[in-house]
């Protein structure tokens, strides 16, 4: 038989969505280049995506951009920038 277990629906971890902008400044609501650590604006990630699709590979388009070819891979697959066209 299952066990039932209450939920606590005031359970906050560390790094709950709820407390982030609080403590962190906002952070965790900014896109793109609004956010703090980011590096890249949203003109690069459109040249980016561009070139991308012209057939360059993803490293030649990071080293231009100087960042790593993981970040770059991320912003032209639209896991990150996704609200860039």
């Amino acid at each position: 038989m299952p066990r039932k277990t209450k939920r606590n629906p005031s359970f906050k971890t560390r790094f709950s969505s709820r407390h982030q902008p609080k403590r962190y400044g906002g952070g965790a609501n900014r896109k793109g280049s609004d956010n703090f650590a980011a590096k890249l604006t949203e003109a690069q990630v459109k040249i980016a995506r561009r070139l991308y699709k012209q057939g360059k590979e993803i490293k030649s388009i990071a080293e231009r951009f100087g960042v790593s070819p993981s970040t770059m891979s991320l912003a032209v697959r639209r896991i990150t920038f996704r609200h860039v066209k």
